[in-house]
């Protein structure tokens, strides 16, 4: 598979070295895209959306995204939409980074169980996959000391404000990295994030973000009504199975959630602001969807100045 994280290492290329080819999704031509390699040899395919407005004078905030080659296209419409009329909608306009894999198209699942993962999960599902994981301090480096930099030298960023968003598994990486590294970006988008795949060691990392840190961190958490209960549809389609529902039990998609925002507050107390939204009739899917534009609201907020 292109991308395999066990492949030969790629020679690293520097930033100048980095051609930015336009391409245009689906709305305008400040669209770039490029391949980027980190220091441990994995290339990234990358992709940028720059916002219609001129930048203000400190820049354009960040948001950056997980799983581009799936839903960098959804994000950029929405953001796009939203902040149109930010003095409406209340969303600021934002550069989108999308962070993908090369030659892929939806989820590369080889590639994000590597990087989003510190290690193994106990979770039986996993018990004889042909899977690899491990690769998180890696890829957490290749954000704070590769991508972030290249982006801020490269386009109108405003490096205060830095958010990164991700779902399910990358949830779970956006959860991890809020707790245990909460200096690194300004805002985080943890949705449906996959808490269970190792739920005593995230908790146990909450960290406190530095106190020279200028404003508390955004957290934003959120989750389907239909992730913790047996879903209407599947029981309308006589679909559902003991097996799926012993899962459904077994992860515990909302109180895991509920948890971490519990243990967040008793933690962090004014370092964070913290918004949980549970979305009723919502499941594991349609979740990103609905709670999209609630979540660049919480984080990516307008203001007269903007």
């Amino acid at each position: 598979m292109t991308g395999n994280h066990n492949a030969a290492p790629t020679t690293q290329n520097s930033a100048a070295d980095i051609e930015m080819e336009p391409f245009t999704p689906h709305r305008h031509e400040q669209c770039r895209r490029f391949q980027i390699v980190s220091a441990s040899g994995l290339s990234y395919e990358i992709f940028v959306s720059i916002p219609r407005q001129a930048p203000p004078p400190e820049g354009f905030p960040v948001l950056y995204l997980l799983d581009a080659n799936a839903d960098f296209a959804l994000a950029d419409q929405v953001l796009e939409r939203l902040s149109r009329r930010p003095e409406a909608t209340g969303v600021a306009p934002a550069i989108l980074v999308g962070i993908g894999y090369p030659e892929t198209e939806g989820y590369n699942q080889p590639r994000r169980h590597f990087d989003l993962t510190a290690g193994p999960t106990r979770d039986p599902f996993y018990a004889k996959t042909a899977l690899t994981f491990g690769g998180q301090s890696a890829f957490i480096a290749f954000l704070q000391d590769r991508l972030k930099p290249l982006i801020r030298s490269r386009f109108p960023a405003d490096s205060r404000r830095e958010t990164i968003l991700g779902h399910s598994l990358g949830g779970y990486f956006v959860a991890t990295l809020a707790t245990a590294k909460p200096d690194l970006f300004s805002g985080y988008i943890a949705i449906s994030p996959s808490i269970w795949w190792d739920r005593d060691g995230l908790l146990a990392s909450l960290a406190v973000p530095s106190p020279s840190r200028p404003q508390t961190i955004r957290l934003y958490l959120a989750a389907g009504s239909q992730e913790g209960e047996t879903a209407t549809g599947e029981q309308n389609a006589g679909t559902q199975t003991s097996a799926h529902d012993a899962l459904r039990q077994r992860r515990r998609m909302i109180g895991n959630v509920r948890d971490l925002a519990e243990r967040c507050k008793a933690v962090c107390r004014d370092a964070v602001d913290l918004r949980l939204d549970i979305i009723a009739d919502e499941d594991h899917s349609s979740i990103f969807v609905a709670c999209l534009p609630k979540a660049l609201r919480f984080t990516l907020p307008f203001s007269s100045a903007d």
